[in-house]
């Protein structure tokens, strides 16, 4: 007969949105869960559909097929009478009526002390306070013990919306990317001997026009004219059409404008430009280790705090990037450029600059993997899940 599982140790469930491509909420909740089981923890998942809105009539009606299996599934928290319920909240009126299920189920079960709901994302920083939105979201928060955020300026909003300090947990991201030694850093931005070495530039995230994409080659395309030290760029992601654009009629011709664009700096003769339509793994690690700047110039109407930033600290990246969302609670001006807007031409100066100056961008990719090292490891982030999932509500974690 098995031995019972000490309750410090699980079960836990752990809820949130499942989408068929990449998400940096799904990361995140399933970078945690896969930690915690290697420390003995036992998880269980609990994944939610996510509505396909191109998908028509026949998506719909999948999406409510799939949504009711998921609530059946969660029906084992009525009965569950130990372990605790982690609840990554997604942030529109579809997914509170999703999510609400499986958490008033929990709360039913397991009573609120042992909820936890996640904040990943940012929209609920913009709600109006007497919106249906904020209303049905401070209903949904009222059924957790603790809710966890990104960072101080969304602990301040929760607090403003009426939730008790002691249960707002600021705990920041973390990636699995294994950081680079400080030697390994140094040497990546020290003077080379071979002078014809490329200077290697990353943009890597999903290509939504707002997160900085275009920004990123139509600057690239401004240096290839100008003279300077040869550039290797990469621009690595899919096309994600989650937002009206202003500027592409479809996913196509974006494809098509950022083929035309790599065309054009590859004229050059200065700059060597290429996309990769998406890396995971080895090869993702990669290309941040190879990396010695690292753009994101988004403008993301919902930032939260990109991985991919976490990422680009652990390998020693320079970091050009904007202020959006929770980005300054892991960067500052020591760490990072940071661009008031996140234009073309805002971005071409700094990276003309940066491009330049060695010494600047040693500096900044040095300071950003110290924040990360003492900071952001994953081992440190596991073990404020793991302090979170044993102990009482608190108020803010390292």
């Amino acid at each position: 007969m098995t031995a019972p599982l000490p309750a410090s140790r699980g079960p836990v469930y752990f809820c949130y949105a499942n989408p068929a491509g990449f998400s940096g909420q799904k990361a995140a909740t399933e970078l945690v869960m896969q930690g915690l089981a290697r420390r003995a923890w036992v998880c269980r998942r609990l994944p939610q559909p996510v509505l396909d809105r191109g998908g028509g009539w026949n998506g719909g009606v999948k999406y409510l097929l799939y949504v009711s299996i998921s609530w059946i599934r969660s029906l084992r928290l009525l009965v569950a009478g130990r372990g605790r319920l982690c609840v990554n909240l997604g942030q529109t009126r579809a997914a509170f009526l999703r999510d609400a299920v499986p958490l008033l189920l929990g709360r039913a079960g397991l009573g609120r002390a042992r909820i936890i709901i996640s904040l990943h994302g940012s929209p609920f920083m913009r709600w109006a306070e007497g919106s249906l939105e904020t209303r049905l979201f401070r209903f949904l928060l009222g059924q957790a013990g603790t809710v966890t955020v990104l960072g101080e300026r969304q602990q301040a909003r929760l607090i403003a919306l009426g939730l008790p300090r002691e249960r707002v947990a600021v705990v920041i991201n973390s990636c699995e990317l294994e950081p680079a030694s400080t030697e390994a850093v140094a040497a990546k931005h020290s003077p080379k001997p071979d002078a014809t070495r490329p200077l290697r530039c990353l943009y890597l995230s999903s290509l939504i026009e707002t997160k900085g994409f275009p920004e990123y080659l139509e600057a690239l395309h401004r240096l290839s004219r100008s003279s300077g030290p040869p550039i290797d760029a990469v621009i690595c992601g899919r096309l994600v059409g989650t937002e009206s654009s202003g500027r592409f009629a479809d996913a196509d011709a974006a494809g098509a404008w950022i083929e035309t664009q790599i065309a054009e700096i590859n004229r050059s003769g200065r700059m060597e430009a290429r996309w990769i339509k998406g890396a995971i793994g080895a090869e993702k690690a990669a290309l941040f280790r190879e990396a010695d700047l690292f753009v994101l110039p988004t403008r993301y109407a919902v930032e939260a705090q990109p991985l991919v930033l976490l990422e680009a600290m652990a390998a020693g990246c320079a970091i050009v990037t904007t202020r959006a969302g929770e980005i300054s609670t892991i960067l500052d001006e020591r760490s990072a450029v940071f661009l008031s807007t996140g234009s073309t031409d805002e971005l071409a100066v700094a990276l003309q600059t940066l491009v330049a100056d060695a010494p600047a961008r040693a500096r900044l990719a040095l300071a950003a993997h110290a924040r990360f090292v003492a900071s952001y490891q994953l081992e440190r982030h596991l073990g404020t899940w793991e302090a979170l999932l044993q102990g009482p509500p608190v108020n803010s974690l390292p």
